[in-house]
Formats: structure tokens, C-alpha cells, sequence
């Protein structure tokens, strides 16, 4: 029996999804220890790739992993294969399936295609599976008797258009039982110097978040695979990854919440030490024990972000999603711990949850930046199958008004022609946010992720520390970009916010349907392909800020800064504090991306150390930084610090949409200059250097 495996990524504009397929290599890895020989697995993550397969050697079954991302090319490679071999079996699973019966029924029902769903964890539903297949003698015979007889963990639709049964969840408790993908050698073929590998070190989620589909009680109990299996795993992969390849990716919901994470993170320090890899690590980390959290993390030496993902700050909305067991205070009282053990923070929220407004929303972000958290992440509410908040009674209750939009970079043309496009649907309005406060809270989202950021934290400081909220500082530049006459070519700062908020509005669609007959039109997709449409809008306009008007905007917000220090009537030392940490912030941005910025090297003169001062856990005022006499300060950029934006931007694309991909996925400090005092020796910067005060 053949069966091809595939978790696929659209390519079209650069990898949409760049990891391995770990999912798929689960359930194969495990399908090949029940069954041996019997079956022949292949497994895939690129689309052209499995077109190629099916046309050359169809399989006998097709199973595919399904998330928001990849659901309708996965039904495209389906129809695909029913034209090329139709007794074939379609397989299909993962998280993106809801939990009720009447809308899995009608999940199934609205795809055809699909001859069984695999339900939750998926080794041993699709052991199942495969049994059945062969106790039934022929493809053509199974898929009859999918529509009559029950198997294990599946969810099937019957003839008469109901569910055949319910499925019930089968989890593995001994997760070391699933053979080891990578130790089997099943993912030798995506060392490829494209993807980027992941692990999974546990499976399970004991929150209950309504707008997550992990938040159901199926999967509350969380199982552990072994610190010795782990162990072999990284090891065997920091044998292979390719230089080109600088993070490792581990697809846990809460990660560093459990004793067994200081282990794993000591020997990510060991691998890291040895292969310089990896040089960052993305995962979710968890949402309770924040001190063990800190313990762990602190190990990785900043390569990983301890990730304080609130969703809301309002005791309220935490309530209405199900979070209320989440201890904020934590957190919030551990500021100084974090500090002292040099953890990367970035907390995520999210806009549209039950019961939040503009207000409550923007609160949220001041608590956070009053917290002297370094990355703050405004998401959109995207309703997801398998979700509570996605069920017809929440729609109702919270009266949310949705929209529907092209997932960013998630397209592909079919080599038979067909335009597949991957579709969310979002929450753009509720009976607490209506729409107009929707599109400036998106506003103030881009605002945060320009100007949030290491770039301009000696700003953000110097109100903290003379209590001054940072937050009415991000109002000031909102409202400016409100009620005014569209900026002319020199403005290009608000000519850019300007164009945000008109692309906030035009990306969003009444209905699946009109989206997807827009986009069948090959010239509509290939305005996808050229960025006019589809883009993740924060991303994209943030990689237009930094790659093209940066210093516009820094001035604007510099303006915006010095009226508002003005308002609290400041000494004349607090005011030339100012001055010279807007020059310390130029040296730090200064051109990002210029071809010449290894040879050409900004200098300040300064009276402070700006950069003890902002690392200094210790709530000391600037005054106590100052040097004896005035340094003059470069602003050196390392060859490594190039090398690794380069090799990022190769990898991803010099358009704006794959510097935004690249922006995400860069270390937090690669882009910033370093600051040297004149005492010191600047590093690794070129002989025929030039220097130019800023």
C-alpha cells in the first residue's frame, strides 16, 4: 500500500510555512512500526513536489494535514488525484475540524472528497485506518464501507448524509511508543537549507482559551515524550541543519512551564555552544509558573522570548474567553527577575475578544508597556474551527460581525491551472467594538510594531522614569493621522499610515465565496503575487517603515515625544536627557538596509551609556550613566549581524512581503547598530570605514 503523506506550504512569494513536516512524520513514523513492509510512505511539503508524485505514481491513499493555512490546496491536490486515480482514498486531519456533530457533519458534507477525517492525534486513527483498508480487499470496497462502518477515531459521513458515529478522541498516553521521525531518517530529505526543523516535546494544553481550537477538554491532559528521546533528536539535528538555517522551532503550547524544559533548554545551551546553533528557538511559552519559566529560559542566553501572551489585560474579557485561571500578577510582578536573567519578552493580545473595547484594548497595551515589556503583538480575532468563540451560540451572544481575508503569502497556482487561495475570517466588529474603533485599534497596532521596538526604548524609558505613560505617546501619533488632508510626497511617515488604514479597510470581504471568484481571475492573482493585495498589512508596511521612510517616521514620532515631554513642564536637564536619546535612537536605526551600511558608520556625541542604562535591571535614573566628559559614540554593525539579515532576506525575498516574513523571524537585536564609546575598539567592521554624524 502507498500512502503519501503531505503537510504543504505555499511557495509562490517564498515559503509561507517554513517548517518540516513533524506532523505527517508522526503518523507515518507510526504507521511503518505497525505495519512494516506492508506499506510504502512518502512524505511531502511542497506542492510541486506532490503534483509531480501523483501524476507519475498515484497513491493508493492521500493523507494530508489540515490548518487554515494549507485546508484548500489540500482539497485542490484532492481533486487533483480523484481525476487522475478516483478509487484512491482522500484522507484528511489535524486541529482545523470542529467539535460538535452537527457542523462536522456539515464540515464533511460541504467536502465531499474527504473519505474520512482523522480525529485529534492521528497515529492511531490512521493505524486504524489502514486496517480497515485491509480487511476490506480493495480501495473500491473500503471507501463503500467507509460510509456504513465505524472506524476508531475518524469522523465519516454516511449515504444517508449523517455521521456514520461520533468520533471519540484516542490519545497516546507513552508518547515515546510514536517512533521517532527524525531517528528514522523520515526527514532527511527536508535538510534541504529551506525548512527549518521543529520538535515537539509534549502534547496537551491544560487552559481552555475559547478562541484557541487546544482550548477543549479532548486534549487538557498534557503527555511527555522522554528528555533521552529529545536529547537524540536535537542532537541528531544540529548534525544536519545546513549553516543557512539558524532556528529551531518546537510546537509546544506552553513551553518552559514544566520541571522537565530546564532540562531540555540546558541541552539546547550545550548544542548551541558546540554548533552555533540555533540562534533563535520559536514556541509558545507557557501561561502559568513564570518563575520556573525564567529559570529555564534564562539558560538560552537570549535566543528564546519568554512570550506573555495575555490576549487582554481586562478581568472581564479573561472571564468571557475562559483565562481568568491565568495569573497576570505573575508576570507583572516578576519585571525585575526577568531583567536580571536577560529573558527577550514579547507579549501577544488580541483584538475583537467578547467584551473588549478601544478603551480596554489600548489599556491593555499601556499595562504591558508600563511593564517594560519589549515586543508587543496586537492580533486579529480569527475564528477557528475547533474553536468555542467559532460555534454559532458565541457568534450570537457577542454579536461579532466578521469578514473574510486571504491568508498572507498562502496562495498557489496549480500546474493544471487552478488558483488556490487559503481564506480566514476574522472578527472586525462586536456588540462592544464597532467597526470604526476596530480599524484604529489596527492603526495603533502598525504604530506599536514600528516604534515598540529596541530602536526607540531609550524614548520609552525616559517617560517611565519621570511618570509619564508611553502609551499617550502612541495616542498622540494615532490622532494625528486622523482627520487630515492626505500627505503629500514629503510626508512619505503619514502618507504610509495613511495607506494602512485604506488597505485595513479594502482587505476585507463579505463571504469566502466573493474572495475566492475574485482571485480565480489569473489578473487579480497576480496581484497576490505582486503584493497589491493579500499581504499581512502589519508585516508588509512595517518592512516598508524600516526599508524606506524610518527616519521620516522616527522624526515624526520624535515630534510627537517632545510635545508631550513639553506638556509636563520639564527641567532643562529632563530636556537635553531627550535630545540626546533621540540621537542615541538614530545611531541605532540608522540605515537598516542600505547596500553601504557595513562602510559607513554613525556617530553621536553623548554625555550618557544609554545601553547600561536601558539593560540595568535596576530602575536608576539616566543621570547616574553619565560619563565624566562627553564620548563621541559609533554605531557599529557587525559582518555577522549583515551576513544573518542577508541570508534571511535570500531566504525569504527582498520584496516587501519577505522582509516582513524576515523581520518576524529574526533575532530581536540583529537589526540594531551597536554602540561603542570611543574607548572601546569597534568589531568586525570594515578597514575603509566612513562615519557620519547623526
Amino acid at each position: 500500500m502507498r500512502i503519501y503523506f503531505a503537510d504543504l506550504s505555499h511557495d509562490t512569494v517564498g515559503l509561507a510555512t517554513e517548517v518540516v513536516p513533524l506532523n505527517v512524520a508522526f503518523v507515518a513514523a507510526y504507521a511503518k512500526q505497525e505495519f512494516g513492509d506492508d506499506i510504502q510512505v512518502s512524505l511531502f511539503k511542497y506542492l510541486t513536489e506532490l503534483e509531480d508524485a501523483i501524476k507519475r505514481d498515484p497513491p493508493d491513499i492521500l493523507a494530508m494535514s489540515n490548518y487554515p493555512w494549507c485546508h484548500n490546496v489540500d482539497l485542490a491536490a484532492f481533486r487533483m488525484l480523484d481525476r487522475i486515480r478516483p478509487d484512491a482514498l482522500r484522507i484528511m486531519g489535524g486541529p482545523n475540524f470542529p467539535h460538535a456533530p452537527e457542523e462536522q457533519k456539515e464540515f464533511l458534507a460541504q467536502r465531499p472528497l474527504i473519505d474520512a477525517y482523522i480525529y485529534l492525534e492521528g497515529e492511531t486513527p490512521f493505524a486504524n485506518l489502514i486496517r480497515f483498508v485491509h480487511d476490506n480487499g480493495s480501495l473500491a470496497e473500503a471507501r463503500r464501507r467507509l460510509k456504513a462502518i465505524p472506524v476508531k477515531g475518524c469522523a465519516q459521513l454516511g449515504e444517508d448524509g449523517a455521521l456514520v458515529a461520533m468520533p471519540s478522541p484516542i490519545r497516546i498516553r507513552e508518547l515515546d511508543s510514536i517512533p521517532s521521525p527524525y531517528l528514522m531518517g523520515l526527514m532527511d530529505p527536508f535538510f534541504d537549507g529551506r525548512l527549518s526543523p521543529m520538535i515537539q516535546t509534549n502534547r496537551g494544553c491544560p487552559f481552555k482559551c475559547t478562541f484557541c481550537a487546544d482550548g477543549s477538554d479532548f486534549v487538557n491532559k498534557v503527555n511527555h515524550f522522554s528528555i533521552e528521546r529529545i536529547k537524540d533528536e536535537l542532537n541528531y539535528i544540529a548534525h544536519r541543519v545546513p549553516g543557512t538555517i539558524k532556528a529551531l522551532h518546537i510546537a509546544d503550547l506552553n513551553f518552559g512551564m514544566y520541571k522537565h524544559d530546564a532540562d531540555i533548554c540546558d541541552i539546547l545551551g550545550e548544542i548551541k555552544r558546540e554548533f552555533d546553533y540555533p540562534l533563535y528557538v520559536n514556541t509558545a511559552t507557557g501561561k502559568n509558573s513564570k518563575k520556573r519559566i525564567i529559570s529555564a529560559l534564562e539558560k538560552l542566553e537570549g535566543i528564546l522570548y519568554m512570550d506573555l501572551a495575555v490576549q487582554s489585560m481586562t478581568p472581564d474579557v479573561l472571564k468571557n474567553i475562559k483565562r481568568d485561571n491565568i495569573r497576570l500578577d505573575d508576570f507583572l510582578g516578576l519585571k525585575h527577575a526577568i531583567k536580571m536573567a536577560k529573558v527577550p519578552t514579547l507579549s501577544e493580545i488580541i483584538l475583537g475578544l467578547p467584551g473588549e473595547t478601544k478603551e480596554t484594548h489600548f489599556d491593555t497595551i499601556n499595562q504591558l508597556m508600563m511593564s517594560e515589556i519589549e515586543n508587543v503583538i496586537p492580533y486579529t480575532l480569527m475564528l477557528l474551527n475547533g474553536s468555542e468563540l467559532a460555534t454559532p451560540a458565541q457568534r450570537k451572544m457577542w454579536g461579532f460581525e466578521t469578514k473574510f481575508r486571504v491568508l498572507p503569502r498562502d496562495f498557489s497556482r496549480m500546474k493544471n491551472g487552478e488558483n488556490v487561495i487559503e481564506i480566514e475570517e476574522v472578527v472586525v466588529a462586536t456588540n462592544t467594538l464597532p467597526y470604526e474603533d476596530y480599524v484604529q485599534c489596527r492603526k495603533m497596532a502598525l504604530l506599536i510594531s514600528i516604534f515598540n521596538t529596541i530602536g526607540f526604548r531609550a524614548i520609552q524609558k525616559l517617560f517611565l522614569q519621570n511618570n509619564i505613560p508611553p502609551m499617550g505617546l502612541f495616542v498622540s501619533l494615532l490622532e494625528s493621522t486622523n482627520d487630515l488632508p492626505e500627505a503629500d510626497e514629503s510626508q512619505k511617515g503619514l502618507r504610509l499610515i495613511q495607506k494602512f488604514e485604506k488597505a485595513t479597510r479594502s482587505e476585507l470581504w463579505d463571504s469566502a465565496e466573493e474572495l475566492t471568484a475574485f482571485f480565480d481571475d489569473d489578473d487579480n492573482f497576480q496581484g497576490l503575487v505582486e503584493g497589491r493585495h493579500g499581504a499581512n498589512l502589519i508585516q508588509t508596511f512595517k518592512a516598508q517603515a524600516l526599508a524606506r521612510c524610518y527616519e521620516d517616521l522616527a522624526e515624526l514620532f520624535f515630534r510627537h515625544a517632545d510635545a508631550l515631554l513639553l506638556e509636563h513642564d520639564p527641567e532643562e536637564t529632563l530636556l537635553e536627557e531627550m535630545r540626546q536619546a533621540q540621537s542615541y535612537c538614530r545611531g541605532l536605526m540608522w540605515n537598516m538596509f542600505g547596500e553601504d551600511r557595513l562602510k559607513v558608520v554613525p556617530t553621536a556625541e553623548l554625555d550618557y551609556d544609554f545601553e547600561s542604562w536601558i539593560t540595568n535591571p535596576e530602575q536608576r535614573p539616566l543621570s547616574e550613566f553619565s560619563w565624566k566628559t562627553r564620548r563621541q559614540v559609533e554605531f557599529v554593525l557587525s559582518k555577522k549581524q549583515y551576513r544573518l539579515v542577508e541570508e534571511s532576506l535570500d531566504r525569504f525575498g527582498r520584496h516587501d512581503i519577505g522582509i516582513g516574513k524576515a523581520l518576524l523571524r529574526l533575532n530581536h537585536n540583529v537589526l540594531w547598530r551597536n554602540p561603542v564609546a570611543e574607548e572601546s575598539a569597534p568589531q568586525e567592521t570594515t578597514p575603509e570605514r566612513a562615519f557620519h554624524p547623526v
